[in-house]
């Protein structure tokens, strides 16, 4: 654009110098005023350009009839032609744990550090229907990688979808809430809880499912009904695969800018024809040994959820209730446990927490300033257990208390730091360390998801 206004300017320019020579007064100041508004526009143009440089950085564009956009904002690749999207996102995450000698079978305590997860995955669309995604986890330490989400989804774009593979069913709040997103380092015992006890919550080992899926986004209502198999060794003659069956409703009322609420109930089944279910977890840290808190020869399984939660503007609430029965083949109770926590949040800089309705779950804190978004959180939650096999008491009822303080500075949108401090209580359970003491934690993450 400079370039081809530089040699008529030019030549305006000599012809102003010598006006008396070449022009009438009343053409020189014509001249001038057309001088002055071309350079007017020029400023313009250069204003007008620097924005969409500034605007558009790590997106290219090219020029073809239908369009095609490569986006690397974000730290990985988003590609678009049309209606077909193809992208390929991870995450990195680096954790440091240091406990206190309970949380270890030699009653020793010590600190470590460990990939905790190391994850790609390719995601897209072919058209307005149909998408997919497959995610790949690597093990650093068993030199392995498996397949931990792979689906393909259709979508009638009129509130109704259709999931087929292996994904999460929809249940718990905290749980649907990607690892990338969550407010502490390790979800709350609840999930945990229910992660090992059965695949009611979470992912299926290395089966698959089909999930039903419907949303109406004039009332923000939305929801799912799934069937899994729980892929577990039957060992019944007539070898049938064991089945998952999972529904969930959500209501998420926005209620001004940066203000909404969420509301949800979840129910759950499954016949386990006396197969083992068992729950053998850490007790609030990855790396610290586990303790067994229940397990049975199960036959029928029910679970029943609530959660609810309110965001306005940097400040956040949420709480969950979760009821698990679990009975013997014959009928009889095998174990029975529930439980509930509550957290609050506030980001001192001043963001909002992201949440999706449609898949009625959190999302990133994007940071607008240059020093990033800081979050303070504090957590409550507990558990009790009652199993006629567990416990160090004649009344075998284990409860179990966590409390977690933390911090997160998400740095930029992919770029973010946690850190920890949490204990935990046992009444008529010793811990891993075999003492009654309470078992005290710091933890630190460092992530990069893209």
């Amino acid at each position: 654009m400079k370039l081809r206004l530089l040699l008529p300017l030019t030549a305006l320019v000599a012809l102003i110098s010598q006006p008396a020579y070449s022009v009438t007064e009343a053409e020189f100041y014509k001249m001038q005023e057309q001088l002055q508004t071309a350079l007017m526009k020029i400023q313009a143009l250069e204003q007008v350009q620097k924005q969409g440089s500034e605007k558009k950085s790590g997106i290219v564009k090219t020029k073809l009839k239908k369009g095609l956009t490569i986006d690397t904002s974000g730290g990985g690749i988003k590609i678009k032609s049309g209606e077909q999207k193809f992208a390929i996102g991870g995450r990195l995450m680096l954790d440091y744990d240091s406990m206190d000698s309970g949380h270890q079978t030699e009653n020793k305590s010590f600190s470590d550090m460990e990939w905790r997860r190391t994850r790609i995955n390719i995601k897209g669309s072919v058209n307005k229907h149909w998408s997919y995604k497959a995610t790949y986890d690597f093990n650093s330490e068993k030199d392995t990688a498996n397949l931990d989400e792979g689906y393909v989804k259709y979508d009638t774009n009129k509130g109704f979808t259709i999931t087929a593979g292996k994904t999460k069913a929809d249940m718990m709040l905290e749980q649907r809430t990607s690892s990338k997103w969550i407010s502490t380092v390790e979800r709350g015992l609840l999930n945990a809880m229910n992660e090992k006890v059965n695949y009611l919550v979470g992912k299926p080992g290395d089966g698959a499912g089909v999930k039903l899926g419907f949303y109406d986004k004039e009332s923000r209502i939305s929801g799912a009904i799934s069937v899994f198999d729980a892929y577990k060794n039957d060992s019944d003659d007539d070898n049938d695969m064991i089945w998952h069956t999972t529904a969930r409703l959500n209501y998420s009322p926005k209620m001004g800018k940066n203000e909404y609420a969420h509301f949800g109930v979840s129910y759950g089944m499954a016949d386990y024809k006396g197969e083992t279910s068992k729950a053998e977890l850490q007790l609030g840290i990855h790396q610290g040994d586990k303790t067994l808190l229940a397990d049975a020869a199960a036959g029928d399984i029910t679970n029943l959820g609530i959660e609810a939660a309110y965001v306005n503007g940097p400040f956040s609430v949420q709480a969950e209730y979760f009821d698990n029965e679990t009975e013997l083949e014959d009928g009889t109770k095998g174990f029975e446990w529930d439980g509930y926590y509550g957290q609050i949040s506030y980001v001192l800089t001043g963001e909002t927490r992201g949440y999706k309705w449609k898949g009625a779950k959190f999302d990133k804190i994007k940071p607008k300033g240059k020093n990033g978004a800081v979050e303070l959180v504090l957590r409550y939650e507990d558990i009790s257990i009652d199993d006629a096999d567990e416990g160090t008491v004649a009344a075998n009822e284990v409860d179990v208390d966590r409390t977690v303080l933390g911090v997160n500075w998400y740095v930029t949108k992919t770029v973010k730091f946690m850190a920890n401090y949490s204990t935990v209580s046992l009444d008529n359970e010793v811990n891993p360390g075999a003492t009654s003491e309470d078992l005290d934690s710091f933890q630190i993450r460092a992530q990069y998801a893209f």
